[in-house]
């Protein structure tokens, strides 16, 4: 099963079909670290998150020291 969903990708939402059912099936597919965090729908999610069609997903790596 493949479901589209609207991935961030250089400021932009593009739509992206993918077979992910969650969002840990998303980070093995998209190959997403496993420290880099999931946003869904405009909120932080874990990776038992059910991902659903035309959800709207972000993720963010913060790997900053120092100031």
């Amino acid at each position: 099963m493949s479901i589209k969903i609207n991935l961030l990708n250089n400021g932009e939402f593009q739509s992206q079909d993918v077979s992910s059912a969650n969002v840990g099936d998303l980070r093995n597919e998209l190959e997403i670290p496993t420290d880099a965090r999931v946003n869904v729908g405009g909120t932080i999610r874990q990776n038992d998150f059910s991902l659903s069609d035309n959800d709207y997903v972000a993720y963010a790596l913060n790997n900053k020291t120092g100031g």
